[in-house]
C-alpha cells in the first residue's frame, strides 16, 4: 500500500488511518485466532476429524501387520522359526514415532472437545462487550502497536488474549481497569507526535505502512490454510456427506487388509503383535 504525501498535515493523518488499519487487521488476526478457528476446529473434529484418526489408526495396524508377516515370511524362508520377541522389538523400533503421532492427534482431539463442552454460551450483549473490551485491549496492550510499555503490560496483554479466547469477561473488565493507566500515557504519546517533524513522521508513516502489509500477509496465509479454509467442506452439506463416505469406506478396506495379514500371520503360526 502507498499513500502520495503532499504535506505535513497530510502525512499525519494517514499515519492515523495506516495505524487505524493496523489495529483492525490485528483484531481480525485474533479474534480468527482465539475465537473462530478454535470452534472451526471443534465442528471439524466432530465432523470429519474423528474419522480420519480412525482411518489413521487402521493404516497404521495395517502396515505393522503387513510387516509382521514380511519379519515372519522372511525367517520361515531361511528355514527358521520366527522369533517372536525379536519382531516384537524390531515392530516397536519402526513404528514408535508413528504410534506417538497417533496418541498425540488424539490427545489434540480430546483437548479441543473438552474445552468446547465446558465453554460456557454468552449471550448476544455478552458477546458484544466481550469484543468491545477485546479491542479496547488490543489497542492499548497490543505488543506490535506499544513496544516501549513495560513487561507487565505484556503481562497483561497475555492475560487479556486467554480471557478472550476463554469468553471471560470478567477477567477482561480487570485488566481493562488495571491497565487504564497506560491508556493516559497513550494519549501523552499521541500529543507528542504532533511536535514530531516531517521527516519523522515519513519514517514512521513508511514503518507503519511495512507493518500493516505484513498484518495483512498474516491475516491472509490464515484465511488461505487449514483450520480455516475447513469453514468451506463443514459449510456444504453434499461435499461433506461425501467426504465422511470416502473416509468409512477407506477404514473398512483398511480393516480387510489387517484382517488378511492377521490371518496369514495366524497360518505362519504367530499371533499379531
Amino acid at each position: 500500500m502507498s499513500f502520495e504525501v503532499t504535506s505535513e498535515e497530510s502525512k499525519r493523518k494517514k499515519l492515523e488511518a495506516v495505524r487505524q488499519q493496523i489495529i483492525e487487521t490485528l483484531l481480525e488476526i485474533d479474534d480468527l485466532i482465539l475465537q473462530v478457528i478454535p470452534q472451526i476446529q471443534v465442528e471439524y473434529v466432530k465432523n470429519v476429524g474423528y474419522l480420519e484418526d480412525d482411518l489413521f489408526k487402521w493404516q497404521i495396524k495395517a502396515r505393522r501387520a503387513r510387516r509382521q508377516f514380511g519379519l515372519m515370511q522372511a525367517a520361515a524362508n531361511r528355514g527358521e522359526r520366527a522369533q517372536a520377541e525379536k519382531i516384537a522389538v524390531a515392530l516397536e523400533d519402526e513404528f514408535a514415532a508413528w504410534e506417538a503421532l497417533i496418541m498425540q492427534r488424539s490427545a489434540e482431539q480430546l483437548e479441543l472437545l473438552e474445552r468446547f463442552s465446558n465453554a460456557r454460551v454468552l449471550s448476544e450483549a455478552e458477546s458484544r462487550a466481550l469484543k468491545k473490551l477485546h479491542r479496547v485491549l488490543i489497542k492499548r496492550l497490543h505488543p506490535d502497536l506499544h513496544g516501549e510499555l513495560p513487561d507487565e503490560a505484556h503481562r497483561f496483554f497475555l492475560i487479556a488474549q486467554s480471557a478472550y479466547e476463554n469468553g471471560d469477561i470478567e477477567t477482561l473488565r480487570m485488566v481493562a481497569t488495571a491497565t487504564e493507566e497506560y491508556e493516559t500515557e497513550e494519549s501523552v504519546a499521541s500529543n507528542n507526535e504532533e511536535a514530531l517533524s516531517e521527516s519523522q513522521l515519513e519514517i514512521d508513516l513508511t514503518m507503519a505502512q511495512a507493518q500493516l502489509s505484513l498484518a495483512q500477509e498474516k491475516l491472509a496465509n490464515i484465511k488461505s490454510t487449514p483450520p480455516y479454509n475447513f469453514v468451506e467442506l463443514l459449510e456444504n452439506p453434499k461435499k461433506l456427506a461425501s467426504r465422511r463416505a470416502e473416509l468409512k469406506a477407506l477404514i473398512e478396506q483398511q480393516k480387510e487388509v489387517y484382517a488378511s495379514y492377521k490371518q496369514k500371520i495366524i497360518e505362519l503360526g504367530g499371533e499379531v503383535l
